[in-house]
C-alpha cells in the first residue's frame, strides 16, 4: 500500500498518555503522520504542540490543518478531537475518517447535561466515520448494539509497554524517586491516583490488612477533596506506609514500577465505561514483570483468570496476601506472558488489519 499522508488529532497529552504514543506509533508505520497534540515538546519536525485552553487548540488545529492541506486518513482520537476534527473534514478533505473510541461513554450513563451533548457529538461522529476502532472486544460488541453498527469496530487494546525516553531522563527519575525505596518492603503501586470513584479510599483502608511489611504508592491525578478523604482515612487509621505522589512522567513512573512488587488495577463498576474497562495500566504493569490484583470488572477478572499473573479482589488485600505467600509463582506467570506476547507482534497484527481496512 503507497505511502498515505495522515493527520491524528488529540487533546490528550503526548508525556503521559500511552495510548496517544500508541497510535503515534502505529500510524507512523502506515504513512507521513501530521500530529496535533499536547505536550513538552514536539515528537517530530510533523507535530504541532499545542497546551491551550480548548477554543484555542481548536483554532490552532485550524491554521495547522490550512498548512497541511489534503489529507488521505484523518484520525480523531477521542471525544475532544471531535469538533475540531469535524472542522478539519472540511479544511483537508481527507479520503478516509478513523475514529478511535478509547473510552465508552453511552448517554444512559451520562448524568450531566455536557456528558449528554457530548455523547449525540459522538454519535453522529461515528456514523460519519470510515473505520471505528474500539478498546478491547467488550467494547466493541456493545458499541456494535449501542450505534447499529453493520460490523465490529475494529479492536486495539492498550498493549503497551513504557519507555525510558533518554538516560538522562532515567537519571532524573531515580533522583526524583529513590529514596522511597525501602529495603525490606513490598511495594504494591496504583496509577490511579486519589481517584475514590475506582475504590482506592478501600485500598487505602485495607492496606492494614496486608500481613507483610509493605508501602502503598497512589499515582496519577489526586482532586484536592478526594486527597482529603484519602488523608484522614490514613490519619484514623494511623498508616505510615502510605505514598500520595502526584502525577509522574512516563520514565519516572517506569521507574517506580520497576522497583515495586505488585501492581494494583481498579475500577468501579457503576457505568459501561468502566465495568469494560480497556486498561493500559495492566498492562504497564506485566511488561515490567510484576504481578497484579484487580478489581472483578469482566475483562480484568477474565485476563487474571486465564493468564494466571494477577487476582481479582475488589477488597484487595486477600489477593495481595495470596501473591505475596507464592510471588515466584505469580512473577513468572507475568514474565511468561509478556515473553510470549511481543508488543511489536501485536503492533504488526493490528497495523496489517487496519491496512486492510484502508484498502477495503
Amino acid at each position: 500500500m503507497a505511502r498515505k499522508k495522515i493527520i491524528l488529532i488529540s487533546y490528550y497529552d503526548y508525556d503521559y498518555d500511552g495510548r496517544l504514543r500508541a497510535l503515534i506509533s502505529i500510524f507512523s508505520q502506515i504513512g507521513e503522520l501530521y500530529s496535533i497534540t499536547r505536550g513538552s515538546k514536539p515528537i517530530n519536525s510533523n507535530c504541532l504542540i499545542c497546551n491551550d485552553v480548548y477554543f484555542k487548540f481548536i483554532l490552532k488545529a485550524i491554521k495547522y490543518g490550512r498548512k497541511i492541506g489534503h489529507a488521505d486518513l484523518l484520525v480523531i482520537d477521542n471525544r475532544k478531537a471531535i469538533i475540531p476534527g469535524f472542522l478539519l473534514r472540511w479544511i483537508c478533505k481527507p479520503s478516509i475518517i478513523i475514529q478511535d473510541c478509547r473510552e465508552l461513554y453511552l448517554i444512559q450513563d451520562v448524568k450531566h447535561l455536557k456528558g449528554k451533548i457530548g455523547c449525540i457529538f459522538e454519535k453522529y461522529s461515528i456514523k460519519n466515520t470510515d473505520i471505528i476502532i474500539s478498546a478491547n472486544i467488550e467494547r466493541a460488541q456493545i458499541m456494535k448494539d449501542a450505534y447499529c453498527l453493520e460490523e465490529l469496530p475494529l479492536v486495539f487494546e492498550n498493549v503497551r509497554q513504557l519507555q525510558y525516553t533518554s538516560e538522562e531522563e532515567k537519571q532524573a527519575a531515580e533522583t526524583r524517586l529513590k529514596d522511597l525505596i525501602i529495603d525490606g518492603e513490598v511495594r504494591i503501586l496504583s496509577s490511579s491516583g486519589c481517584n475514590i470513584s475506582r475504590m482506592n479510599d478501600v485500598l487505602v483502608k485495607n492496606i492494614s490488612k496486608v500481613q507483610h511489611r509493605c508501602r502503598l504508592f497512589l499515582v496519577g491525578n489526586c482532586i484536592d477533596n478526594e486527597k482529603k478523604i484519602l488523608e484522614e482515612i490514613v490519619k484514623k487509621n494511623n498508616l505510615s506506609n502510605v505514598e500520595l505522589i502526584g502525577l509522574l512522567n512516563q520514565n519516572e513512573l517506569k521507574y517506580l514500577i520497576d522497583n515495586s512488587h505488585i501492581g494494583i488495577v481498579n475500577y468501579n463498576q457503576k457505568d459501561t465505561n468502566n465495568k469494560y474497562c480497556a486498561s493500559g495500566k495492566l498492562y504497564e504493569f506485566i511488561y515490567e514483570r510484576i504481578p497484579v490484583v484487580c478489581t472483578t470488572n469482566p475483562p480484568l477478572f477474565n485476563l487474571c483468570k486465564k493468564e494466571g499473573f494477577g487476582i481479582s479482589d475488589d477488597d484487595y488485600y486477600l489477593a495481595i496476601n495470596e501473591i505475596i505467600s507464592h510471588y515466584d509463582l505469580y512473577k513468572e506467570k507475568a514474565i511468561a506472558f509478556s515473553s510470549a506476547h511481543k508488543i511489536e507482534d501485536y503492533e504488526h497484527s493490528f497495523i496489517e488489519l487496519l491496512k486492510e481496512k484502508i484498502r477495503g
